[in-house]
């Protein structure tokens, strides 16, 4: 009796599928490549900072340049070197008034005021009067509700280090035109003594600001 063979056609490892090819690896060029690097952002455009000239034609009423660039980004450290230089130079008094530290009146205690309501009528454009008159407000919320109307130099420059401080938004611009505009409204001497205080301030800050 003929038995048929247990090994006919055996199935084994050599008849399993191939392992994958050995293209699938990454080739050594690929591990080669180095990542590229990343793009350095570019440097910002230098600051369009406002000449000596255009200084003293804003400081006598014109509205040009943007005086408040100056003080964008101001950091504490800086404006305090600044208020420095500027008492050593005797353009402000050695001691400022010291701020009180009351209660700050309501928002309608400034609307309110003569000096406020002069100049809303001033500018006759209503969109400046809001600007201008609310950075005023925030000034004069730093300085615990003192009147614009007897503002100093002194105190103008005591509600820039707070704001500074505090990092309160504001524009500068808005604020630092205002004040002149109420000291060049004033019939009295004190006025126009404070717009050349501020005038000789910000020449000194610009000559101490790089672009």
């Amino acid at each position: 009796m003929t038995t048929e063979s247990a090994s006919s056609d055996p199935e084994g490892p050599a008849n399993e599928p191939e392992a994958e090819s050995a293209s699938a690896a990454p080739t050594a060029e690929a591990t080669d490549v180095e990542p590229a690097a990343p793009e350095k952002p570019e440097p910002p455009p230098p600051r369009d900072l406002p000449s000596y000239e255009a200084i003293a034609a804003w400081a006598a009423g014109e509205e040009v340049g943007n005086i408040g660039i100056l003080f964008e980004g101001l950091a504490l450290k800086r404006f305090d070197t600044f208020s420095t230089q500027i008492r050593n130079k005797e353009i402000l008094p050695q001691h400022w008034q010291a701020i009180s530290e009351s209660e700050v009146p309501a928002d309608e205690v400034f609307d309110g005021l003569p000096e406020v309501s002069n100049l809303r009528q001033r500018y006759r454009d209503q969109d400046l009067a809001r600007r201008r008159l609310g950075a005023m407000k925030v000034a004069w919320r730093e300085l615990r509700g003192k009147r614009p109307g007897l503002w100093s130099m002194g105190d103008l420059m005591a509600a820039l280090r707070r704001i500074i401080q505090k990092d309160l938004e504001v524009d500068f611009n808005e604020l630092l035109s205002g004040a002149r505009d109420l000291w060049l409204g004033m019939t009295v001497p004190m006025g126009q003594e404070q717009v050349e205080i501020l005038w000789a301030s910000i020449a000194l800050i610009r000559k101490g600001t790089k672009k």
